[in-house]
C-alpha cells in the first residue's frame, strides 16, 4: 500500500516567494504544514507563488489551506499565483471556481508574470 504524504519547499526569490508542495493535500497530512504556512513572514515585494505541480491529489481541506493563506496574504496586500500542471487538479480548481480567484498558471515565469499584473478574478476573494 502507497503511503500518502506532503512535503512543502519554500524559497525566496528576488520578488517573490515560492512555496513548493509535493505529494497530497489532504486531510490528516497538512496539518503541520497549515502551522508553517500561517507562520510564514509575509515580507515579499509582489507576493507567493504556490507551486502545485508534484501535487497528486487535492482535496477540500487542501483548498481551505490554500484559500485561508490567499485570505492572509490579501490582508497584507500582496498577490499570488498558482502553477497548476495536472489536469485532474486543474479541472478540480475549475470545479471549485478557485480559478475564478486566483490565476492559476502552467509555469513559474507564467506565475510571476501574473504577480506583477493587475489579475483581476471573475470573484473576489470575499465572495468566494
Amino acid at each position: 500500500m502507497n503511503q500518502k504524504k506532503i512535503a512543502m519547499d519554500i524559497g525566496t526569490k528576488t520578488d517573490y516567494i515560492l512555496i513548493a508542495f509535493t505529494g497530497d493535500l489532504e486531510y490528516g497530512l497538512i496539518e503541520d504544514i497549515k502551522k508553517e504556512l500561517q507562520a510564514l513572514n509575509l515580507n515579499t515585494k509582489h507576493g507567493y507563488i504556490i507551486d502545485m505541480q508534484k501535487v497528486t491529489n487535492i482535496d477540500s481541506t487542501g483548498f481551505g489551506m490554500i484559500v485561508n493563506f490567499a485570505k492572509k496574504v490579501s490582508v497584507k496586500e500582496k498577490k499570488i499565483a498558482i502553477i497548476v500542471v495536472d489536469d485532474f487538479i486543474r479541472n478540480l480548481f475549475a470545479i471549485s471556481q478557485v480559478d475564478k480567484v486566483f490565476p492559476i498558471a502552467k509555469s513559474e515565469e507564467q506565475a510571476r508574470k501574473m504577480i506583477k499584473e493587475d489579475w483581476l478574478g471573475e470573484l473576489s476573494l470575499n465572495d468566494y
